[in-house]
């Protein structure tokens, strides 16, 4: 057992009450690792909590859904506890309101797979991290810190960690796949997945108002440097019309289109606020550009969020940024 795996157990013994907490616009990855790690919490006797600032639409098929609690009708009751922060490792990513109530946490622990800088904002002094950008999705090293810890994984469990690992390998065709990717998969449903179910509420279960956002961004889809580039965008008041709270992210759509080799899709989420989702195919890689503009991810899928002054202007301006980063 190496020394982080160890200090990770430690805290799980040695503390009563634990704080689940991941990135903004949480995704499939993020609240199924909470959700599995929840659930051995709980089953160990802990107290847990698993924060959101939103609870996404499309996710009551995974277990203890229900268990969600909003940033808004939590309250923090206890002075000890410890924060377990899943599918990212700086406070940048976290919403704030989340932030600022878990900044007095005695220690964190970070679980993620994502590239890391080298200046990378600390939570804390206290903190013990097992990051790994090489691993498929941070379920896949929650089922690593679970298996070798020699615990019991629930079918409950199970089916949250399958559901982290199908969703950001999106169903096993990403570059982040190999043997040990099946393996896993495997090896959780035999405890109990069910990849059936997984499947069909995560890629067959769009709902009519994401439908309409669909065609509103194939209307708007625009070509670049001889098709190479795919580009979209929804403004504030598309979102606010349509009345959708959690955005199915098409630009994983827009990458799929023949010849296509990046993919952008820009939503504005609150009045001069863009979100920015970048794909893109290898051997093409986007994260550096997200990075100039303070944002992460992986190599090929990878986004960043800024404020602007100009919402259309904004547009056209990064219209050239493609082109320019296409050209290097």
């Amino acid at each position: 057992m190496n020394q982080t795996l160890e200090n990770i157990l430690n805290i799980f013994k040695s503390l009563e009450n634990f704080i689940l907490i991941t990135h903004l616009n949480p995704d499939i990855d993020g609240i199924s690792s909470m959700l599995a790690l929840h659930i051995f919490l709980k089953t160990n006797k802990k107290n847990s909590f698993p924060i959101l600032e939103i609870i996404p639409e499309n996710i009551n098929f995974l277990p203890y859904s229900e268990d969600l609690i909003l940033i808004d009708n939590f309250n923090l009751n206890f002075e000890k506890f410890a924060t377990i922060v899943l599918d990212t490792h700086t406070p940048e990513r976290i919403f704030e309101k989340i932030y600022l109530k878990i900044a007095s946490s005695e220690i964190f622990i970070i679980i993620d797979h994502h590239h890391v800088e080298k200046n990378r904002i600390r939570f804390s002094e206290n903190e013990i991290t097992l990051i790994d950008s090489s691993a498929p999705s941070t379920t896949y090293l929650i089922y690593e810190i679970l298996r070798d810890g020699n615990f019991i994984i629930t079918p409950e469990m199970a089916q949250n960690l399958l559901s982290g690992l199908y969703f950001d390998t999106g169903s096993f065709k990403y570059e982040n796949v190999n043997e040990k990717t099946f393996l896993v998969a495997g090896e959780l449903c035999k405890l109990g997945a069910n990849p059936h179910l997984i499947a069909s509420h995560l890629f067959e279960n769009i709902s009519v108002k994401e439908i309409e956002i669909l065609k509103k961004i194939l209307d708007r889809l625009e070509f670049l440097e001889n098709g190479i580039i795919a580009i979209s965008y929804l403004t504030f008041e598309d979102i606010k019309e349509i009345g959708i709270k959690n955005l199915n992210d098409f630009s994983n759509f827009l990458r799929s289109i023949k010849e296509v080799k990046i993919s952008v899709l820009i939503k504005e989420v609150e009045k001069n606020i863009v979100s920015v989702s970048l794909r893109s195919r290898a051997p093409i890689e986007i994260l550096h550009l997200a990075k100039t503009f303070g944002g992460g991810g992986h190599k090929y899928a990878c986004g960043f969020k800024m404020k602007v002054n100009n919402f259309y202007e904004f547009l056209e301006n990064f219209k050239e940024i493609l082109r320019d980063y296409y050209g290097s």
